[in-house]
């Protein structure tokens, strides 16, 4: 029962964003099916935990002693929700040694594991983690709730040395069930969460009575579609899908229906469109645009933040518009079988090289040519300036779109592999298409990403840093542990972007950015009520909110602002206050539009880092946390499923289920295999998640262990070289390695740096880097466990602290 093979399952994102600069397209956008995408209202489910005290009213019944049993074997200690929906076990929360590890009570060794698997261990890999957690949901089965027959091939992954994370997707006689699964995660050694997401057993009939090529008949005569499609991008697939069933009482809140899922694409769109049929009836119950579009919102030269233009003198600070000078094209390709290195460098070559930007890891493909020759033999020049797509001037270049999309991709990916070492879409060549024959948009497609060129009112998507950030947010989301997106996947772009390019509090009126009544000046000429047209020309910067009044930022930033301090209504975004009045309907949380529901989980992440690690009792400074956020969002989301629970006609939302972000992210944090006694920043995580409506109030939030790790922060040199930057600092008490991170360029030290080594040692030689170009660096002293580090030494743009230009 272990592998890794990828549900083809993935949450539709029909829903239209008010924010961001790309969105779903709108109804009549792309012709007559744009105008009738809908889906049955109880495709969307509602959501929420309960904890076991309350589940089990009646002692002395068959759930309560088989609980009893279960607490007999394994202790008290555990913290339990029961999913409200569909009666199984949303979260068992608790330290169950697993597999050998410093963890609380671990004392498992490999000879142990072998004896109970019956066979040698030598080592601890994917497939004895996944028969062990096997194990463990068959001797809880009647706990879980769940039928043994319905658990699909076992995914586990490493994250890192200390963490695991295990999904496994639910299948009904090898039909594979939508959204069901089950989660667990393994930290320092235990199992300290397992539970269920959106699965109820499955008790229908496997058998379709209406077969797919009468299904899609049967849709096509639906929406008026004379031929058949152009394009089948998936094929007829069977599918159980839950359905809700309200008013119904705790585990009686979802039903089942047997579908016909495809998929197909008509000429001259980008949108893929996704239909679900009944395969009962013949009905038609869906119609969804399956591309994750952004909400809204730049080597040679990039725009490193937006294209604007403005101000023309970038700053340190500022949200500079206007293109940075020669930056690197990391691990691009070069003739005639080379890469280059993160800085673009590459080595001598026996004829004039080109290249075409298919780098290592990634691939720009570009309606404009692609055609770039060396100008002296040794550099390869992509573009200067700001050219207009597909306009080659002086010698044959990439398009501004091309250049920074390369770059700024390139970067971020840098970023999330420093996390994520195992991931193998990380380590792959990812595709992404700019300057599309479109305007105001950008998508995920499942395989690519991309960016439409400028045009309608709106600029050039590809030259956009946080839209590039956001869309390939979405892609590492497909592509995680869980191996399918969250729920609101908009929250997991959101993030991925604000934490690579955040809009730093040093980024204020006066320093680079303007105020919201100058903001016409930046050459925006519209206004709608108190939101202006953003400094991007992407749209009105009406942030989330979909109906009532608006809740926008008062700043120019193009983006999808996450900080509530900076809208005209100064409130924290929750379920209750927000998605449930202001959302449109939709598959995410609450029923409501992805997009929209998004807000209280970006604003949460937002929070994390710009408030609540800066407060009381952690005073960390910006690059400290920022740091620590990169960390827990990239080990801790991979398991995520629904970010939280949502029932708006009740009135409630939690974040208690195992599946759910609050948990994940405390997994991350973790750092002795038990959630219950508290993590090392578990008040932060818990205040900006409880600030949205969107934490768990039990166990009780206690920031606890790394006893003796360091607390001093590195005092580090920078010494700038020929070809290369050295770094040295002083021994910090209770460090046994050292992380360093990197960044580059304009507002190095705001940006989300890359973890590009780990030493024992207190000096460390950067040889990959390029001369002239300026790159930042900060050094992390880390403790007995990985989870246990200190502040972060001083990266300062400022006053280039941290910073050097090598020779």
């Amino acid at each position: 029962m272990h592998g890794v093979t990828k549900a083809a399952v993935c949450l539709a994102a029909l829903a239209v964003s008010q924010a961001w600069g790309a969105l779903p397209p709108e109804p009549g956008a792309n012709g007559s099916l744009a105008s009738q995408a809908f889906f049955k209202p109880e495709l969307a489910l509602v959501s929420g935990q309960v904890p076991l005290s309350q589940a089990l009213r009646k002692p002395g019944t068959d759930k309560a002693r088989h609980w009893e049993d279960f607490f007999a074997r394994h202790g008290r200690d555990f913290e339990v929700h029961i999913d409200a929906v569909t009666g199984t076990a949303a979260n068992i929360q608790g330290a169950v040694p697993l597999i050998p590890g410093t963890g609380v009570g671990n004392q498992r060794t490999l000879e142990g594991v072998g004896r109970q698997l019956g066979r040698a261990v030598v080592e601890v890999d994917d497939a004895v983690v996944a028969d062990l957690v096997y194990r463990f949901i068959d001797a809880n089965q009647k706990v879980l709730g769940v039928d043994l027959a319905q658990l699909g091939d076992i995914r586990a992954d490493p994250i890192t040395p200390d963490l695991w994370q295990v999904s496994i997707p639910q299948r009904y006689q090898g039909i594979p069930v939508r959204h069901g699964r089950i989660a667990a995660s393994i930290s320092h050694g235990n199992l300290v969460v397992v539970g269920t997401e959106a699965w109820s057993n499955v008790a229908i009939s496997p058998l379709p009575l209406v077969d797919a090529d009468r299904a899609m008949m049967l849709a096509h005569e639906r929406f008026g579609l004379l031929a058949s499609p152009d394009e089948v991008w998936l094929g007829p697939l069977l599918e159980v899908v839950p359905v809700a069933r309200p008013g119904r009482g705790l585990g009686e809140g979802m039903g089942h229906r047997l579908v016909w899922t495809y998929g197909f694409r008509l000429q001259g769109e980008h949108a893929r469109w996704k239909v679900t049929v009944d395969a009962s009836s013949g009905e038609v119950l869906a119609l969804e645009d399956d591309n994750h579009y952004a909400g809204r919102a730049i080597l040679g030269d990039v725009f490193v933040y937006t294209n604007t233009g403005l101000p023309a003198a970038c700053q340190p600070g500022s949200r500079c518009g206007s293109t940075q000078l020669r930056y690197p094209m990391p691990w691009a390709n070069y003739s005639p079988t080379g890469f280059a290195n993160a800085f673009g460098v590459f080595g001598p070559s026996a004829e004039l090289p080109t290249t075409t930007l298919a780098g290592q890891y990634l691939r720009v493909q570009d309606a404009c040519a692609i055609n770039i020759g060396a100008v002296d033999g040794v550099d390869i020049d992509v573009g200067y300036r700001y050219q207009e797509p597909c306009l080659n001037l002086a010698y044959k270049s990439a398009s501004p779109a091309a250049r920074t999309a390369y770059y700024e991709l390139g970067r971020i990916q840098e970023l999330a592999r420093g996390w994520l070492p195992n991931n193998t879409w990380l380590k792959s060549q990812v595709v992404a298409n700019v300057n599309i024959n479109g305007t105001c948009n950008a998508f995920w497609n499942g395989t690519s990403l991309n960016f439409y060129r400028a045009g309608g009112g709106c600029r050039n998507m590809g030259e956009i840093g946080a839209m590039l950030d956001h869309e390939w947010g979405h892609g590492l989301d497909d592509n995680d542990s869980n191996g399918a997106l969250s729920n609101p996947s908009e929250a997991y772009g959101d993030i991925a972007a604000i934490y690579r390019q955040p809009f730093h509090p040093l980024a204020t009126p006066g320093n680079g950015v303007p105020s919201p009544a100058s903001c016409i000046g930046y050459g925006l000429t519209m206004s709608s009520g108190p939101c202006l047209m953003t400094a991007d020309g992407t749209g009105y910067n009406v942030n989330e909110a979909q109906v009532g009044a608006a809740w926008c930022t008062t700043q120019c930033s193009g983006v999808r602002d996450a900080d509530y301090a900076a809208h005209v209504v100064q409130t924290p975004s929750t379920p209750q206050n927000f998605v449930c009045p202001r959302c449109v309907s939709g598959t995410g949380p609450c029923g409501r539009s992805v997009h929209c529901a998004a807000s209280p989980v970006r604003q949460a992440a937002w929070d994390f880092i710009a408030r609540d690690l800066q407060a009381p009792p952690f005073n960390l400074d910006w690059n400290t946390a920022q740091n620590i956020g990169n960390r827990v969002f990239y080990l801790g989301s991979g398991n995520v499923g629904t970010w939280h629970s949502c029932n708006c006609t009740a009135g409630t939302a939690d974040g208690c289920a195992a599946t759910h972000g609050y948990k994940q992210w405390l997994v991350a944090d973790d750092d002795n295999g038990n959630l219950n006694d508290g993590t090392p920043h578990m008040t932060a995580i818990y205040n900006a998640f409880n600030r949205h409506g969107i934490a768990c109030a039990t166990p009780s939030p206690i920031n606890s262990g790394c006893a003796g790790a360091p607390t001093a922060k590195p005092s580090v040199t920078v010494t700038a070289g020929t070809g290369q930057i050295a770094l040295s600092w002083a021994p910090v008490p209770g460090a046994t390695q050292y992380w360093v991170m990197r960044s580059d360029g304009l507002n190095a030290c705001t940006y989300g740096k890359a973890r590009i080594a780990t030493v024992a040692t207190t000096t460390f030689t950067d040889t990959e880097v390029r001369g002239g170009h300026r790159t930042c660096y900060s050094v992390v002293p880390v403790g007995s466990s990985q989870s246990c580090f200190g502040p972060s030494s001083t990266c300062d743009d400022a006053t280039n602290v941290g910073c050097a230009v090598p020779l």
